[in-house]
């Protein structure tokens, strides 16, 4: 965005910035840091956004000492996140901007692992396991039942942009998927916190293999534990005694790398 068409946007005198409500004014501080920090390496604007930035927070009453001339994106952050956090305005994963290099491999190294997501309710815990699958060099993700899968816009903002790198495949049901496996020798595992499920950390996972990781509140039906090869838990000493489907994705995903040698 040009200098001229973000000043239009972001100028505002003392009178009008005060004469919003105090939504409005939470809301324009917000944009203010947003624009800031996705502009950061263009100097001229964000010199100007900074400017007009400090101007707004002074009409709200904030006291700001910062060295504009010498800020740095980190001591910046320093000072727009707890700002954010007051206004509450947290971002989530997806919203962050990442300013860490992307795709310098030239090429994904691939693994003989596929994941089965069965009737995932939440979107954004399936972009999460898409992220997490492409990092690890995932087959392919089966998503089955209601499942969304990443023709749902909510499923590729999660998971920024990893969609167009790892496969997916549609299954009705979960029955179909297993049986999809089976055909193909695939080893299944189930992803479950039960008295007879083995501890992951004595687990040798075999190549290749599935693991089916299941609904966030009903979990995996016992009809389908009684068709998997092995069931799996991942100990935790907790009050609460299961993860986050995501999370539960990433430690399987890296256990079973850090098995394979990748």
């Amino acid at each position: 965005m040009s200098i001229e068409k973000m000043d239009r946007l972001m100028k505002f005198s003392k009178k009008k910035f005060l004469n919003f409500e105090k939504e409005k004014q939470e809301k324009v501080l917000f944009e203010f840091i947003r624009n800031i920090e996705q502009n950061w390496h263009n100097e001229p604007l964000r010199k100007e956004l900074l400017n007009e930035f400090y101007k707004c927070l002074g009409y709200a009453g904030y006291k700001v000492e910062l060295n504009l001339s010498w800020l740095s994106l980190r001591e910046f952050l320093s000072f727009a996140v707890p700002l954010e956090q007051h206004l509450g305005k947290d971002l989530k994963d997806d919203d962050i901007l990442v300013l860490k290099e992307d795709g310098r491999r030239t090429k994904r190294q691939i693994i003989p692992l596929y994941l089965v997501l069965d009737n995932l309710r939440s979107s954004f815990n399936v972009g999460s396991i898409f992220r997490t699958a492409e990092c690890f060099g995932v087959s392919k993700i089966f998503l089955c039942g209601y499942t969304a899968t990443p023709e749902n816009p909510k499923v590729c903002k999660t998971a920024m942009g990893t969609e167009s790198y790892i496969g997916w495949q549609k299954f009705d049901s979960i029955d179909k998927a297993i049986e999809f496996l089976k055909e193909n020798a695939v080893k299944i595992y189930a992803i479950e916190t039960m008295s007879n499920a083995k501890n992951i950390a004595e687990i040798e996972f075999t190549k290749p293999c599935a693991l089916i990781l299941g609904n966030e509140a009903l979990g995996i039906s016992k009809e389908v534990l009684k068709s998997v090869d092995e069931i799996v838990s991942i100990p935790v000493s907790g009050w609460k005694n299961s993860l986050n489907v995501g999370v539960t994705a990433a430690i399987c995903c890296y256990e079973i790398s850090r098995q394979w040698g990748l």
